[in-house]
């Protein structure tokens, strides 16, 4: 029997990200934080802490059930990545983070791991955090995420079409201990050829060093041959958003053509408010890389324009070389 799985993934965040309008009746549960006294901003839904070295403090969310059946929630408290949209992200459970993040918000963070929330109620939820016990300028940027257990028993019985529907909050946390402002600063760092979803690529890699957040990122980037002037492929994004101490990988489509093996150059363009960063970088795409790749991909277009010229060659020189024994053999005969 086919089976045929719908997922809706419904995701509120509410820090960072456009607002999504979702009436709570709609939903199995909803979430909202508690703002505390310490907040900065008492305006946010999400929480904007100002704290101290070595500080313990507990905060609290709330869980509301409006169905008539109880709901499991399944909690995580998620250190702030930058995904492959460049987009702040708090839904990764125990992320790969990037090699100059110093404070990880998922060991500052502690909260249970599901909530049972009854029908028809409000459960109240601790999360207890713990700075670091050194002072730091900059921010410390993570989530807390929300998900409804998913029903194992069910989805055993369930023997003919089945539809999933998953629900999920994110609510932010940003953590500082100082007024000190702290701008971001980017590196371009390893550039290669690669596929996503079946579509060749290549990607730059694009990392802020710094504990602060780029919040208005716009990224222009540009393939030549390595010597080249004209533009093989440009990429173009704005609004991105990338989480401190973070990277992500920005893709420039190959527009669905073949690699061609060779020595390219990238130039990339970022600016985020009053800052610009620019760069320039060599890479190759080597023969067995580019065949392996083209095996892959989905409608690779091949250049056959060289193999074209090539045989239009050959084929002259045979006509040459026919016209050239036909006339000989001709004289020949007049003799």
């Amino acid at each position: 029997m086919v089976k045929k799985l719908f997922t809706s993934l419904l995701l509120i965040t509410f820090f960072m990200i456009n607002a999504f309008s979702v009436y709570a009746a709609e939903m199995k549960f909803a979430v909202t934080a508690v703002i505390p006294e310490n907040q900065i901003d008492k305006n946010q839904t999400y929480f904007d802490l100002k704290m101290q070295p070595g500080q313990k403090q507990t905060i609290q969310v709330q869980m509301k059930n409006d169905t008539n059946k109880e709901v499991v929630v399944e909690s995580f408290a998620n250190t702030a990545i930058t995904n492959s949209n460049g987009i702040t992200d708090y839904s990764t459970v125990e992320p790969k983070t990037d090699s100059t993040l110093k404070y990880s918000f998922s060991k500052i963070a502690k909260m249970p791991k599901e909530t049972k929330v009854p029908a028809n109620s409000i459960v109240t939820v601790d999360i207890n955090l713990e700075m670091p016990s050194e002072s730091f300028d900059g921010v410390i940027l993570g989530g807390l995420y929300f998900k409804e257990k998913e029903d194992e028993n069910a989805k055993k019985k369930d023997e003919g079409v089945q539809i999933e529907n998953k629900y999920a909050y994110a609510i932010g946390v940003v953590l500082k201990e100082t007024d000190a402002e702290v701008k971001p600063d980017m590196k371009l760092n390893e550039v290669k050829p690669t596929q996503i979803n079946g579509r060749n690529v290549v990607t730059a890699n694009l990392q802020n060093v710094k504990p602060a957040m780029l919040k208005n990122l716009s990224v222009d980037a540009k393939i030549y041959k390595e010597k080249g002037t004209d533009v093989l492929f440009e990429a173009k994004k704005e609004n991105l958003r990338m989480a401190p101490n973070s990277n992500f990988d920005y893709a420039i489509s190959w527009e669905n053509k073949a690699f061609d093996p060779g020595t390219y150059r990238v130039e990339v363009k970022a600016t985020d408010g009053d800052q610009k960063w620019e760069w320039t970088k060599k890479f190759t795409i080597e023969g067995k890389t580019a065949d392996k790749l083209n095996d892959t991909a989905v409608e690779a277009k091949k250049d056959y324009t060289l193999y074209y010229i090539i045989g239009g060659v050959l084929l002259l020189i045979i006509l040459l070389v026919l016209v050239f024994f036909l006339g000989r053999r001709s004289k020949k005969r007049g003799r």
